[in-house]
């Protein structure tokens, strides 16, 4: 009853112990995702620093109505706003400087917002209004970096994610290692135990007890017919025979018990104990 419990209370603190490996997995995700949305963030700060540094260096040539006229000029021809490619901007990402580029379009209502790839992440748009505009028109000026999933991922911190990631393996490994062990010890003890079979219940007469209790000790639980014999009836001459008529009584009084006797060869008489 002992090793029951004792078995019990390991399976069940094994099955709450699967846990851990779980939340292990889900903190990963978790700070993953995190690392991954700081990462585009910080690249929408870094696209936010030099739309306002390009802005600063170009106002008055993106303001000055030859660059106005040219600009919705092509936009009325395209209907896609001027796009201009900041080589020579330095990102702390070195992975951004051909990624990156800005977009010069009017500003009005009819004006969408411009990407070339439908993952690029945006800055903040840019209202320019010239000092001299005949008809009051507005240049929106917006920078975008064209990252794919995987150079995000790259750029995110990911140190702690991946900790947890081996800490949640490792918790599984030794998870399954602590329940393989224990079910090897279990079967162990289970092989170890010796059998121990009880008499009580089962109708025997003396010499049907003894006989049977003379199988149950030996080794094996196989005895010859000669030793049988003589530790039944000693030296008496027709010993054979009275064993046959013992054992074939016997048999009928064990059968109950899910308990028989098999003779081996005619040499020896084994007890065999049914599931």
């Amino acid at each position: 009853m002992n090793n029951n419990t004792h078995s019990a209370k390991t399976d069940s603190l094994l099955r709450y112990a699967f846990f851990i490996p779980l939340a292990l997995m889900i903190a990963s995700v978790v700070t993953c995702c995190t690392s991954y949305s700081a990462a585009r963030q910080d690249i929408a700060n870094e696209l936010n620093d030099a739309i306002f540094a390009m802005v600063k260096e170009n106002k008055e040539l993106w303001t000055h109505p030859d660059t106005i006229s040219a600009i919705r000029h092509m936009h009325e021809t395209t209907h896609k706003p001027l796009i201009y490619q900041a080589l020579d901007f330095e990102f702390r990402n070195r992975s951004l400087k051909e990624a990156v580029y800005f977009t010069l379009a009017p500003a009005d209502d009819r004006t969408a917002s411009y990407r070339k790839g439908g993952t690029a992440i945006a800055s903040d748009s840019i209202i320019l209004v010239p000092e001299h505009a005949p008809e009051g028109l507005a240049i929106r000026v917006q920078g975008f970096a064209d990252c794919s999933m995987a150079t995000v991922f790259l750029a995110s911190e990911q140190t702690l994610p991946e900790i947890l990631l081996m800490l949640a393996i490792i918790s599984t490994a030794g998870m399954f290692v602590l329940k393989r062990r224990e079910n090897d010890l279990a079967e162990a003890e289970l092989a170890a135990k010796p059998t121990t079979l009880s008499l009580d219940g089962i109708k025997l007469t003396p010499m049907q007890r003894h006989l049977t209790r003379m199988l149950l000790e030996a080794p094996g639980m196989k005895v010859d017919k000669r030793s049988l014999c003589e530790g039944l009836w000693g030296n008496k001459s027709n010993a054979e025979e009275s064993l046959y008529t013992l054992v074939k009584r016997t048999k009928i009084a064990l059968a109950r018990a899910n308990m028989e006797i098999v003779c081996n060869r005619g040499e020896s008489y084994e007890l065999r104990v049914n599931d």
